[in-house]
């Protein structure tokens, strides 16, 4: 049996269908793998948007596998990714380098730590989550920004509005009909 390729037109990535051990690739090239190395690091589009600027579906659009990005989009998402150029780009059979597995490893471990020190139930269970968050900035002092994961929906700073607060619902415009 032959493999037949299938690129569905909307998805995000570009999966063949493997029959006996054979694989093809679609189509359409691979520019980069900027999708895979924030979803390695633990990080949602809202986030990557408030560090860059850019709305989430300009974003959705740009770390789309084959969408072929100008040099200073590639560096907006190199400098909110904090990782190199070079492994944003994609090198056909090469993972990415261990370096940077190894740093989204230890967010996505530090985030856990917060998480958990957030909700400890005990004072034992609190000491040692700090102990733990203390000894994993010890090894990478970067991981001292690193909040938990978002129990209920996405997390901003104090200092940012809410949904409402940006688009505030105004009375006058309600126009209630007597019963």
């Amino acid at each position: 049996m032959a493999t037949i390729p299938v690129c569905a037109q909307s998805a995000i990535d570009c999966v063949p269908t493997v029959r006996e051990a054979k694989k093809e690739t679609c189509d359409t090239p691979l520019l980069h793998r900027i999708a895979e190395v924030r979803r390695q690091q633990g990080l949602s589009l809202k986030s990557i948007s408030q560090r860059t600027g850019v709305e989430v579906r300009i974003l959705q659009r740009q770390e789309l596998p084959d969408s072929n990005l100008s040099l200073i989009d590639l560096i907006r998402w190199q400098k909110a990714l904090e990782v190199p150029v070079e492994n944003l780009l994609v090198d056909h059979d090469s993972e990415l380098s261990a370096p940077i597995r190894s740093r989204a490893s230890m967010i996505k471990v530090m985030k856990t730590v917060v998480a958990l020190t957030e909700v400890a139930s005990s004072p034992r269970v609190s000491r040692l989550t700090t102990m733990l968050r203390e000894q994993l900035i010890e090894i990478m002092p970067e991981l001292a920004e690193i909040g938990g994961w978002p129990n209920f929906g996405s997390r901003r700073q104090p200092d940012q509005l809410g949904r409402i607060g940006e688009n505030p619902i105004i009375l006058d415009d309600l126009r209630l009909e007597p019963n």
